[in-house]
């Protein structure tokens, strides 16, 4: 038999390829969002098996895309085209974080990336994998001692070690919602762990809880929430942050109120979560609501998708108000409440962010590459493909100063096991993707952390370095010389 090296893309790769770079032609039209000058798109392929057609694609179809910290409910209904390729439009900018999901097999993903207003971010790959389900009710206790529902109340999600982490470790971890129907029930799908969950809305006490969640079960969980004192204002506004010169929103930021002249004052950075769920007790477990006026809780919560927030119920006085989110640093502001007045603080933050950026060229001729795909995602990210995966020998005499990986189209890709150890669910599993210029060049602006940075463009082979620890204001340079797609006959 004669081996011939074919420098032409493999069916499989060239399928692959349109799908990741998101090409627009036949096929269904992706559902979008009103578009606005703060939105931005992502672009992905969705993997939920050999095949997106038959029983595989009817299976594609239920998916949705969730974008958390939404005030509405906030869902997109994904249409997959039969290669897998998906498109949401109208995603608020800022560092999202992303859920796919089918509730009804309680299967899908997480992505966190960064949307920049008017621009694509490309996630490439997304495997769902098994979720479990936080589920019940959200009520108040009436004058009769009867329960009724709290329509629109905020479920919050935020995965723990345990409940020694402190509430200051909260906001550089991913976040996940849900918004209460009109009785007052929700359901929220997110990844096997422990978390602190809470209740809230704006005319009621918050209430937090711990909860364990399992794969593929469905953990039941109810508020009762109390009235806030009438006597009291609202502080709200924005947290928003400078990006390569764009403000754009900071969503899942601690915002907190310190009161000033106070003998002893509220130090967030020492509360731990324990501590919180219990000046925060869900009356629904302790069987009864305290009778009288509620104990003061602590004056702080997170921003939406939107970096807005608000805090109800505080008591007047002067106080110290404070924007918080690692990789964004921190901003203070003085403010003076006043009952039955709304008091609005905006702040605005630095993000802190490293760089990735190179060149993509071909490995035979040296010529620039225009329009690869170029993604980097956190080392270990659980719904990232990594089957298939092998180390590229070096060529004598030029040893590269990191490892090179390729994924050959005709390679194995399947049953290898995982590169790198499973991110925790405290981790973000952050992701960035774009496609270089005329000129084979492209950039990705990433918080610190190690990354998997790949590459592929049409007629080519996947190609991957690591970049380790990456720094906040560090540009790490790394170019990829792709090898043309090999078919053997």
């Amino acid at each position: 038999m004669t081996r011939r090296m074919l420098v032409t893309a493999t069916a499989v790769a060239g399928l692959m390829l349109l799908a990741l770079l998101g090409c627009s032609g036949g096929g269904e039209n992706p559902i979008s969002q009103t578009p606005s000058g703060q939105t931005g798109s992502v672009e992905g392929r969705l993997v939920t098996g050999s095949s997106t057609t038959g029983k595989s694609r009817q299976v594609a179809t239920r998916f949705r895309a969730r974008v958390h910290g939404l005030e509405t409910e906030n869902t997109f209904r994904l249409q997959i085209r039969t290669n897998g390729e998906f498109r949401i439009d109208g995603v608020p900018a800022g560092e999202q974080v992303i859920s796919i999901e089918d509730e009804e097999s309680q299967q899908g993903a997480v992505i966190v990336c960064l949307i920049r207003p008017g621009q694509v971010t490309n996630v490439g790959d997304v495997v769902p994998k098994p979720l479990g389900m936080i589920a019940g009710f959200v009520r108040t206790m009436d004058e009769n001692g009867q329960l009724k529902p709290i329509p629109r109340a905020r479920i919050i999600a935020r995965p723990i070690n345990d409940e020694s982490d402190t509430v200051e470790e909260l906001p550089s971890r991913p976040f996940f919602t849900a918004i209460t129907n009109r009785n007052g029930s929700y359901q929220l799908l997110v990844p096997e762990g422990t978390y602190l969950v809470e209740a809230r809305h704006p005319d009621y006490e918050p209430a937090s809880e711990t909860v364990t969640v399992i794969a593929l079960q469905t953990t039941p969980r109810d508020f009762t929430l109390v009235p806030l004192p009438r006597e009291t204002g609202i502080v709200y506004g924005t947290v928003m942050a400078q990006v390569d010169g764009n403000l754009i929103p900071v969503p899942g930021a601690l915002v907190m109120l310190k009161p000033q002249g106070t003998p002893e004052p509220i130090i967030l950075e020492e509360l731990t979560v324990g501590q919180l769920i219990r000046e925060q007790m869900n009356p629904t477990q302790q069987g009864f609501v305290p009778p009288g006026p509620p104990i003061r809780h602590r004056l702080f919560t997170f921003t939406k998708a939107d970096g807005s927030f608000e805090l109800t119920g505080v008591p007047t006085g002067t106080y110290t108000a404070v924007a918080f989110k690692p990789g964004y640093g921190r901003d203070n502001e003085q403010v003076e409440v006043k009952a039955g007045e709304k008091v609005r603080v905006d702040f605005v933050l630095q993000a802190q962010f490293g760089t990735i950026a190179g060149q993509v060229t071909d490995a035979m001729t040296g010529n620039s590459i225009k329009g690869a795909l170029v993604i980097a995602v956190r080392k270990g990210d659980n719904w990232w493909i990594w089957d298939g995966w092998e180390i590229m020998p070096f060529m004598v005499g030029k040893r590269p100063n990191r490892p090179v990986w390729h994924r050959p189209a005709q390679g194995n890709q399947q049953g290898m096991p995982s590169i790198f150890p499973p991110l925790p669910p405290i981790e973000p599993p952050v992701r960035a993707g774009t496609v270089t210029d005329e000129n084979g060049n492209y950039e990705l602006l990433l918080p610190p952390g190690d990354y998997f940075v790949a590459a592929v463009a049409e007629g080519y082979d996947w190609q991957a370095q690591e970049v380790n620890e990456l720094q906040v204001g560090q540009t790490v340079q790394v170019d990829f010389a792709l090898q043309p797609a090999v078919t053997i006959q």
